[in-house]
């Protein structure tokens, strides 16, 4: 049994990696910034803290042989990806814990911000003084689901996604907590590499929306996405298609 504390443990990712963590008999300690759920889940202790201020941090990792540091914003992305990534880093190597970085495909070769401030924070746990590993992995059908909720979206030609199962990943994570420390995993990529209007079209068949489709240029941080730098077809390591998720998802949405 390990003792790992998971960061942002009431994200998409982290919510759903506590639950497989506990089911597979370790003692998991989640930490968020938020208030915790109400509903316990057995075998995780719900704690507050906040990794881009350090606050609740080294209380949080006290006693624990591993951490999953899987925070993620896009919105605060350099501050809470650089300075949080230090913070975590810091407190995992104070107790010699096992640190697992949670990363997406394609960020070395990817000119948006939340991409490159990733690729930063992986420097930053590759220099560190913690033991690390590393796990890319592509976009959550939770993800993609968001976007293409939106009124419109924008599209170049060429640009599909290959959207993966979050509790897929979580029971990836798990595997890398019971095999200690062993650098950059193989990247985690979704069952298929998937064209944006067939996402769209299969979107709109089952839920009944999805999001007008605007054909934009492939300049700037669109030029990766168009090209496929977030792609991983030789990891298609999922086997959850983004037809079956919304399917899932649709059966167990009230009406």
């Amino acid at each position: 049994m390990a003792r790992v504390l998971v960061t942002g443990g009431t994200g998409t990712l982290g919510s759903s990696l506590v639950v497989a963590l506990a089911a597979r008999g370790h003692d998991v300690r989640s930490l968020s910034r938020h208030k915790p759920h109400a509903a316990d889940v057995e075998g995780v202790t719900q704690v507050r803290g906040d990794v881009q201020r350090g606050e609740g941090l080294a209380d949080a990792a006290a006693g624990r042989d591993t951490v999953i540091h899987a925070v993620a914003s896009t919105r605060m992305a350099r501050v809470v990806e650089l300075e949080g990534t230090t913070n975590v880093i810091a407190a995992a190597a104070e107790v010699s814990a096992h640190l697992i970085y949670v990363s997406i495909v394609g960020v070395d070769a990817m000119s948006f911000g939340y991409y490159r401030a990733k690729r930063d924070a992986e420097r930053l746990v590759e220099a560190g003084p913690a033991r690390w590993t590393i796990q890319r992995a592509t976009q959550f059908h939770d993800l993609l689901d968001r976007f293409l909720g939106w009124r419109v979206f924008p599209a170049t030609k060429h640009m599909a996604f290959q959207p993966v199962d979050v509790g897929e990943v979580s029971e990836q994570l798990v595997d890398l907590v019971e095999a200690g420390p062993g650098g950059r995993a193989e990247d985690f990529g979704g069952p298929a590499v998937v064209p944006l209007r067939e996402l769209a079209a299969a979107r709109r068949q089952i839920v009944g929306s999805a999001a007008l489709l605007l054909p934009v240029p492939a300049v700037g941080m669109l030029a990766g996405f168009d090209q496929g730098h977030h792609l991983t077809p030789d990891h298609a390591r999922g086997e959850l298609t983004w037809e079956r998720w919304l399917r899932a998802r649709a059966a167990s949405t009230p009406a």
